[in-house]
């Protein structure tokens, strides 16, 4: 404002000095215009000054205003795709309810759990540990809220059918194998799938390719196959309505190989696409082919324990059904020295550390490291309560078999024999300690006249 101001008065001291006459007057008037420029010049380049901080102020203030409407927009958009993945979980699992409340499907999946042939729980109850497969109650482990594999599975299949089923494997590169492992690891109901089962569902789905318009599943028929989009864009509908789109990396159509139950939606290709497909017989076969597995592990495992040598087999394959994996990360105590346990440990996967705090020392000994296969904390299934030494993870990952008192005493009966096995077992291990002493003592001692009985052999 003083600018223009300064402008209409140089213009009106301009006119007037137009209608003065002679040289002196106007002279005069230029230095009035000097000196009013000289003064005015530094007032107008302060005032320009602030204009320019007021208006960097102000571009600031609208960044910052940007950067707000854009955090805005990523949450809105972060909760739109939250609310949209909630849908989804939520219909899944009224569907699954649907299948529960239906006393055929209701039937079909109970003979599925009570399978003899089946070696897997469906679900595993995160607050009290226990798998529903188990038919009697039992408490939890101590480290029940430790992590753990969850082991999922349908349908039971015949061990025939297994055999006869052809495992073909499809060739995929690094790049199509980790789409479909994303996939699953990001379903609510394939994440809990143990890493050997994925990887055996990973080599065995095969290619499948649809056009732009085609219907790759139909809400209310049977469904046959597990899907993982590799390219291109789907739309899942329910009923006449749109739920959501799919792009690549998501795996669809679980619940109906899951649980026999027909589709839950329609789903039909926006563009073209390319699939990775796997039929349910396979996906069954699998399941229990790694479950066999498993189970023939933790029975070798449980076989190597000297205090159930003399149990018979069917006992123990009890037992190892009955076994839980748990995981613990480096520098984590798995025992403490001086605690109350019930719980038993057999190593599957990296090494642990042993110490313990020997008569008045005020720091643990190192004692020994075990590696995969060794077991410790045996004891508590006597009811040896208190942990005589402290055992840590040595390594980033340790995966351990644990099988606490109650399961084991319900599954074997009373452990009175045990306490006596075990007893004898302590007092071998003790005779054997003491003679190994006695050897060495004497060994010490004849040392030095051998040295001098050669010595002198020598000089002779």
């Amino acid at each position: 404002m003083k600018f223009l101001g300064f402008l209409k008065r140089k213009s009106s001291d301009a006119d007037s000095g137009r209608i003065g006459n002679g040289s002196g007057q106007n002279q005069g008037n230029d230095d009035v215009e000097s000196v009013r420029a000289r003064v005015l010049i530094p007032e107008l380049r302060t005032e320009l000054k602030d204009c320019f901080v007021k208006i960097k102020a102000k571009d600031q203030k609208i960044k910052e205003l940007e950067g707000e409407i854009d955090k805005l927009k990523a949450d809105s958009k972060s909760k739109s795709e939250e609310i949209t993945r909630l849908r989804e979980e939520i219909n899944q699992l009224r569907d699954v309810l649907g299948v529960l409340n239906n006393p055929r499907k209701e039937q079909e999946l109970l003979e599925s759990i009570t399978d003899g042939t089946k070696l897997m729980s469906i679900q595993e109850d995160p607050e009290d540990g226990q798998r529903t497969d188990v038919p009697a109650k039992r408490p939890p482990p101590k480290a029940a809220t430790r992590q753990r594999h969850v082991a999922i599975s349908g349908e039971s299949v015949k061990q025939s059918e297994v055999t006869s089923i052809d495992f073909t494997e499809y060739p995929k590169n690094a790049e199509q194998k980790s789409i479909i492992k994303t996939g699953i690891l990001k379903n609510d109901f394939t994440k809990n799938l143990e890493h050997a089962q994925i990887r055996e569902i990973v080599a065995c789905m095969k290619p499948d390719h649809h056009k732009a318009g085609e219907w790759i599943i139909r809400e209310g028929e049977p469904g046959q196959t597990l899907y993982a989009l590799a390219e291109g864009q789907l739309e899942v509908i329910k009923g006449d309505k749109v739920i959501t789109n799919m792009g690549p990396g998501r795996v669809f159509g679980e619940l109906a190989i899951l649980y026999n139950c027909t589709r839950t939606a329609s789903i039909r290709a926006l563009t073209d696409v390319s699939l990775w497909a796997l039929d349910r017989n396979i996906f069954q076969a699998i399941m229990m082919k790694t479950g066999q597995a498993k189970q023939k592990q933790h029975l070798n495992f449980l076989k190597s324990v000297q205090l159930l040598q003399d149990v018979p087999e069917a006992k123990l394959v009890k037992i190892a059904d009955a076994l839980e994996e748990e995981v613990f990360m480096k520098n984590e105590f798995i025992i403490r020295q001086g605690t109350h346990g019930e719980t038993f440990y057999i190593m599957v996967e990296g090494e642990v550390l042993v110490t313990a705090k020997l008569d008045n020392d005020s720091e643990p000994t190192e004692i020994r490291t075990l590696t995969a296969g060794a077991y410790f904390g045996e004891k508590a299934l006597l009811g040896d309560d208190k942990r005589t030494a402290n055992i840590i993870a040595k390594t980033d990952r340790v995966v351990c078999l644990v099988v606490d008192r109650a399961s084991f005493k319900q599954l074997i009966g009373p452990l009175e024999d045990f306490k006596v096995k075990d007893q004898e077992y302590r007092e071998r291990e003790k005779k054997a300690a003491e003679n190994l002493r006695e050897s060495v003592s004497s060994a010490s001692k004849s040392a030095p006249s051998s040295k001098l009985n050669s010595g002198s052999m020598r000089s002779q």
